[in-house]
This record gives C-alpha cells, structure tokens and sequence, in this order.
C-alpha cells in the first residue's frame, strides 16, 4: 500500500510515518513537506491514500486537497491535523476529504481512518470536530428547535420519514427501526431513499449530520460506515455504500456509533 504524507513538520511527520507503518500491513510511506513536492509525487506514481495537514508552507492542505481531487480522483484524502475549527471541517468535506482526523487520535483511529478511506465507504470525522460542527456557539449551526423545524419544513419531510431520519440520528439500524416503528425492512429502506433525495444527501453519516442540523438529534455520536474507535473496522464489503444505493443497501453497525465516535466508548479523537 503505497501512502502519502504531507506535513511540515518533520518531528510529526517523521512519527506519524512511523505510526502508520506500524499500524498497517505492508504500507510504503512516502513522504513530502510542502503541497509542491506532494504534488510532484503524486506525478510520479500511484498512491493508495494521502494524509495531509491542513496548515503548509505556500499552498494549504485544503488547496492540495482540491487539487488532488481533480487530478486524482481515485486517490482519497484523509485531513489529519491540530486544527478543529468547523469552517476547516467543512471546507474539507466540501472538496472531498474522505476524513477529518485530530492528531491526537489513537494509532486504531488511524488505522481504522484509512480503511474507511481506501474502501471508499465513508467519511471519517474526529469527535470534535464533529460537535463543534453542532456547537450552538458556532456558525451555522442550529440555534433553537424552531429553527430545526424550519429546515424540516424546508426538507418537505413527511411525518413518518422525519421518524426514521430521527431514529436513524440516534444510531438505529434499518432492523431496528423497522422494529421500533413495526415497519417491514423494506419499507424503512424505501422511506430512507426518498428521504436521502429530500435532504440532497448520499449516506446515512450525511443524513445524520443533516438530522442534527434539523434538531432530531444530539450532535453525531456514530458513523454507519465505520466500527466505534477501539473495535475491529468492518469488512470492506460491508461498509460499502455506493451513492444511488445508499438508503437501499445500507445497514449500520449494531450499536449507537458513528458520524463517527462511539457512545458511551472512547471517541475519535
């Protein structure tokens, strides 16, 4: 597995390159300090995930982030950084970042960071940054159950679908919420694939950002495409969630974790 490292830093660079060797079979880390010199690597040869800092010398990680986007698209970009502003996070997420992880996320964080990525099931998020992305205090997020009210009318969500998106916010799995609300699985399904075109969105960690945003939920402790830090990262096929098929082929993890942390367990980051 070939691996690219963008950081300035050499001492956190230097330990991180080691972390991720240890971390994961068979990884060749490779390594650059400055957006340019990524740049030219990526040039060079294939890469099978890049982990960049948000703060370098001329061209920022975001910028390095957009522009390997377009000229790489089949290579994913895990944002790994000191820095958990909400405009940050949502500038990575925006240009494609397929995570946002703190530096002082554990060794299975990361590992498990860069599974999901490779697989392309998801989204990974540090805790942190997720709740100061809900963080009443912070732009955009919701002040007041009014306001989410308001993005639920502005959804045009129906009664029973705004149920699902609820239990779905609060880490239930399509089984469960078909229990919960004596619903076949099938029905759930088809609920949540209308529900997912309403919000614009195109996985379950999307649609529970989208519910908080909403007020049907506490601010994301879970992720469907990804195990609690700590627990085995699922199997690849299993976190699998193309886009048109998300609401259709997705099943969560069993437990309440995820967009991405776990409840009651050790969070990321």
């Amino acid at each position: 597995m070939n691996v690219l490292l963008v950081d300035d830093h050499t001492l956190v660079r230097t330990g991180l390159a080691y972390l991720i060797r240890a971390v994961v079979a068979d990884a060749d880390v490779i390594e650059a300090d400055s957006a340019e010199q990524a740049l030219r690597l990526l040039d060079e040869r294939r890469f099978d995930v890049a982990l960049v800092d948000i703060r370098l010398p001329g061209r920022d990680g975001l910028q390095l982030l957009a522009e390997t986007r377009s000229r790489w698209p089949s290579v994913p970009v895990i944002i790994v950084t000191n820095y958990d502003n909400p405009e940050y996070v949502r500038a990575a997420m925006a240009a494609g970042a397929s995570g946002y992880l703190l530096k002082d996320a554990t060794p299975a964080d990361l590992s498990q960071a860069i599974t999901v990525a490779i697989s392309g099931a998801g989204n990974v998020i540090s805790a942190r940054a997720i709740q100061n992305l809900f963080d009443p205090g912070q732009s955009g997020a919701p002040t007041s159950p009014s306001l989410g009210r308001g993005r639920q009318a502005e959804a045009h969500l129906t009664k029973r679908e705004t149920e699902i998106l609820g239990h779905l916010a609060a880490g239930h799995s399509n089984r469960e919420i078909s229990k919960l609300l004596f619903l076949s699985e099938k029905t759930v399904k088809a609920h949540l694939a209308t529900v997912f075109r309403k919000l614009g969105v195109s996985n379950r960690t999307q649609a529970a950002m989208a519910a908080v945003g909403m007020g049907l939920g506490p601010a994301p402790t879970w992720r469907p495409d990804i195990a609690p830090a700590g627990a085995p990262a699922r199997p690849a096929a299993e976190m699998a969630e193309p886009a048109a098929e998300a609401a259709e082929t997705a099943e969560d993890d069993p437990q309440p974790v995820r967009a991405r942390v776990a409840a009651g367990g050790r969070r990321l980051a």
